[in-house]
Protein backbone atom coordinates (compact mmCIF):
# COMPACT_ATOMS: atom_id res chain seq x y z
CA UNK A 1 0.00 0.00 0.00
CA UNK A 2 1.23 3.01 -1.01
CA UNK A 3 1.20 6.46 1.15
CA UNK A 4 -1.44 8.39 -0.15
CA UNK A 5 -3.61 5.12 0.51
CA UNK A 6 -2.09 4.89 3.59
CA UNK A 7 -3.36 8.56 4.30
CA UNK A 8 -6.20 7.86 2.75
CA UNK A 9 -7.64 4.58 5.09
CA UNK A 10 -6.03 6.69 8.14
CA UNK A 11 -8.18 10.21 7.10
CA UNK A 12 -11.40 7.63 6.36
CA UNK A 13 -10.62 6.08 10.35
CA UNK A 14 -10.57 8.99 12.10
CA UNK A 15 -13.81 10.41 10.26
CA UNK A 16 -15.73 7.10 11.16
CA UNK A 17 -14.36 7.42 14.61
CA UNK A 18 -15.59 10.92 15.26
CA UNK A 19 -13.61 12.22 18.15
CA UNK A 20 -12.44 15.28 18.47
CA UNK A 21 -13.38 16.07 14.37
CA UNK A 22 -14.74 19.60 14.29
CA UNK A 23 -16.54 21.09 11.14
CA UNK A 24 -12.58 22.36 9.92
CA UNK A 25 -10.78 19.19 10.53
CA UNK A 26 -13.56 17.00 8.90
CA UNK A 27 -13.20 19.11 5.37
CA UNK A 28 -9.26 18.46 6.14
CA UNK A 29 -9.89 14.75 6.52
CA UNK A 30 -12.18 14.96 3.70
CA UNK A 31 -9.69 16.47 1.17
CA UNK A 32 -7.54 13.76 2.30
CA UNK A 33 -9.68 11.48 0.57
CA UNK A 34 -9.75 12.95 -2.56
CA UNK A 35 -7.92 10.94 -5.16
CA UNK A 36 -5.79 13.85 -6.33
CA UNK A 37 -5.15 16.02 -3.27
CA UNK A 38 -1.66 17.70 -2.81
CA UNK A 39 1.22 16.39 -0.99
CA UNK A 40 0.64 17.63 2.76
CA UNK A 41 2.92 20.05 4.02
CA UNK A 42 4.50 20.30 7.33
CA UNK A 43 1.91 22.12 8.82
CA UNK A 44 -0.81 19.74 7.77
CA UNK A 45 1.24 16.67 8.84
CA UNK A 46 1.10 18.42 12.23
CA UNK A 47 -2.15 18.88 12.33
CA UNK A 48 -2.93 15.12 11.18
CA UNK A 49 -0.59 13.55 13.67
CA UNK A 50 -2.44 15.61 16.26
CA UNK A 51 -5.88 14.59 15.25
CA UNK A 52 -4.99 10.69 15.03
CA UNK A 53 -3.21 11.30 18.36
CA UNK A 54 -6.25 12.70 20.37
CA UNK A 55 -8.26 9.53 18.40
CA UNK A 56 -5.81 7.10 19.40
CA UNK A 57 -4.72 6.56 16.31
CA UNK A 58 -1.42 7.67 16.90
CA UNK A 59 0.44 4.37 16.00
CA UNK A 60 -1.12 4.40 12.21
CA UNK A 61 0.16 7.81 11.87
CA UNK A 62 3.62 6.73 12.42
CA UNK A 63 3.51 4.09 10.56
CA UNK A 64 3.05 6.15 7.41
CA UNK A 65 5.13 9.29 8.18
CA UNK A 66 7.93 7.27 9.67
CA UNK A 67 7.72 3.90 7.62
CA UNK A 68 6.46 0.37 8.88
Amino acid sequence: MDEETKLRALALALLNKGDGINRRSGQFLGQLCAPDHYPLTPKQSGWLGKLAERAGMSDQFEVITHGE
